[in-house]
C-alpha cells in the first residue's frame, strides 16, 4: 500500500518524546506490578501499552490518526487540508491499520505482565 504521510518535522519529534515518555511509564508500571503484586491492576498497564505503541506506529508511518480522521495535514509548519479525497482514503486505513497493531501490541503486553 503507499504510504501518504501527514506529519513531518516538529509533529514527529513531538511523537518520539510522547513514545520515550509513555515507553518509560509502561516499564515502570511493569516493574511497579511485578514487584507489588497487584493482581488484576496489572491490566492498567494497558493504557502506557497502546499510547506507547500507537505513537511509535505514528511515528513510524509518518502518520497521524487524528490528523487523517480530519483531513488535515502538519509537514512542520501550519495546517493545511488535504484536497486529495485518495490521500485521505490511504490515510484513513493506514490510521486504522496503525490502531489496529497498536491495540495488539499494548494487548499482548498486558497479557505478559498479568500472567507474569
Amino acid at each position: 500500500m503507499n504510504s501518504c504521510p501527514n506529519i513531518d518535522g516538529k509533529e514527529v519529534r513531538m511523537r518520539v518524546q510522547i513514545g520515550y515518555l509513555s515507553t518509560f511509564a509502561t516499564l515502570v508500571f511493569i516493574t511497579y506490578s511485578i514487584i507489588s503484586d497487584l493482581g488484576i491492576w496489572r491490566l492498567l498497564i494497558f493504557f502506557p501499552a497502546a499510547t506507547a505503541a500507537i505513537v511509535i506506529f505514528e511515528v513510524l508511518e509518518k502518520t497521524c490518526v487524528v490528523y487523517s480522521i480530519l483531513g488535515v495535514k502538519n509537514m512542520g509548519k501550519k495546517y493545511q487540508k488535504e484536497d486529495s479525497l485518495e490521500i485521505i482514503r490511504i490515510q484513513r486505513v493506514n490510521s486504522l491499520l496503525i490502531m489496529i497493531k497498536g491495540t495488539l501490541v499494548a494487548i499482548i503486553i498486558t497479557a505478559l505482565t498479568y500472567f507474569l
